[in-house]
């Protein structure tokens, strides 16, 4: 279970870096500003990445949280299910 847990992680951190050149996730006076310096043209894809990783860490952070709380009770149920089942 853990293992398939790191690889699902592995893969999603994977993808989002991927997709962090493709993905234009500045507001439109960020993108203006810079777009309008030669040192902000370098900087745009590491802003870029920020942004997005400022956008999935809640989510990552809340379904840990989601995960823990009901793991264990999730667990029985579905023992629970099984057993009810096999009758």
């Amino acid at each position: 279970m853990k293992t398939r847990l790191l690889i699902a992680a592995v893969l999603a951190l994977l993808l989002l870096g991927g997709l962090s050149h493709e993905a234009a996730a500045q507001c439109a006076m960020c993108k203006t500003v810079l777009q309008g310096s030669p040192e902000g043209r370098s900087l745009q894809s590491e802003l870029n990445r920020a942004i997005l990783l400022m956008i999935v860490a809640p989510y990552v952070i809340f379904g840990g949280f989601v995960a823990v709380l009901f793991r264990r009770p999730l667990g029985a149920r579905v023992l629970r299910l099984a057993a009810r089942l096999r009758r």
